[in-house]
């Protein structure tokens, strides 16, 4: 199992006019709720992360997991949507979504986790494995009972 993971509206959920508050690590502080939330999911399922984050281009995987770890969230193994290294060579998330479930096995399961409208244009098959966040409320309860029913976990 695999979780695709964006960070702003989903993790960090400050609106755009405010400040971010920006942690020790000199990451940016995540939602409570949404962390919270996020580490059930991963315990729960056992999943991977794979950031869709433009943010993933920022860092090396080891200091992402230095980031989750800070923030409580306990990660076995993550991954990067690709290794596009420049904001200026990604594509829309969507385009960038699809093409990594292309290279997927066909009985490879995922949920990806995000606010980015773009995803409403994903073929349906891709589309029903989306939980869409509001980017001011992130990843919280209505969320994640979303992400539980369709990772097939019952709370």
């Amino acid at each position: 199992m695999f979780i695709l993971l964006d960070i702003d509206g989903v993790m960090v959920t400050e609106p755009a006019w405010k400040k971010v508050e920006i942690a020790a690590d000199g990451f940016m502080v995540f939602n409570e709720k949404s962390a919270k939330n996020l580490a059930e999911i991963l315990i729960s399922s056992d999943a991977s992360v794979v950031l869709t984050t433009t943010h993933r281009i920022n860092y090396p995987l080891d200091k992402w997991l230095q980031i989750f770890a800070a923030r409580g969230i306990t990660i076995k193994s993550i991954s990067k949507l690709n290794n596009i290294g420049s904001v200026a060579l990604m594509q829309s998330r969507a385009v960038e979504i699809q093409d990594w479930v292309n290279l997927q096995d066909k009985k490879t399961e995922y949920l990806i986790i995000d606010d980015d409208a773009s995803l409403n244009t994903l073929p349906e098959h891709i589309k029903a494995r989306c939980v869409i966040t509001k980017s001011t409320a992130g990843f919280d309860d209505e969320a994640k009972q979303k992400a539980l029913q369709l990772i097939g976990v019952n709370r």
